[in-house]
């Protein structure tokens, strides 16, 4: 288990791992609701660590793993015929970290590698 944190820095956590934007986390926290400052935060050690816990212990209890679910979104999204390529894009981007993808402008077919864990998911 993480490092002790102080209660802000566990909700803020709590939400990051929940899927949350650094923004909606950082208002959920009680944080003045900067993204800026949210992810200040959130590269700390202590945090980082307490996210990737929180987050390891809901996917045990998945029978899909995030790793699984990001293949198949990837799938899906590279395939160009797919009639909901744009949104499984979004979807992608979302599970991935980028926290706004309202503001990715997708006009045109791009190459995308996924990584995760320093492994590139096929």
């Amino acid at each position: 288990m993480a490092s002790k944190l102080n209660p802000k820095q566990e909700k803020l956590a709590i939400a990051l791992a929940s899927g949350a934007t650094l923004k909606e986390a950082a208002k959920k926290a009680g944080y003045s609701g900067s993204e800026s400052s949210a992810c200040e935060i959130a590269k700390d050690p202590k945090v980082s660590e307490r996210i990737t816990e929180l987050r390891q212990k809901t996917e045990s209890a998945l029978e899909i793993s995030r790793q699984n679910f990001i293949r198949t979104v990837h799938a899906r999204f590279i395939n160009e015929e797919h009639p909901h390529a744009p949104k499984y894009a979004e979807i992608l981007a979302k599970a991935q970290g980028w926290n706004e993808p309202e503001k990715i402008d997708i006009t045109q077919n791009m190459e995308v590698e996924v990584y995760i864990g320093g492994q590139r998911v096929e």
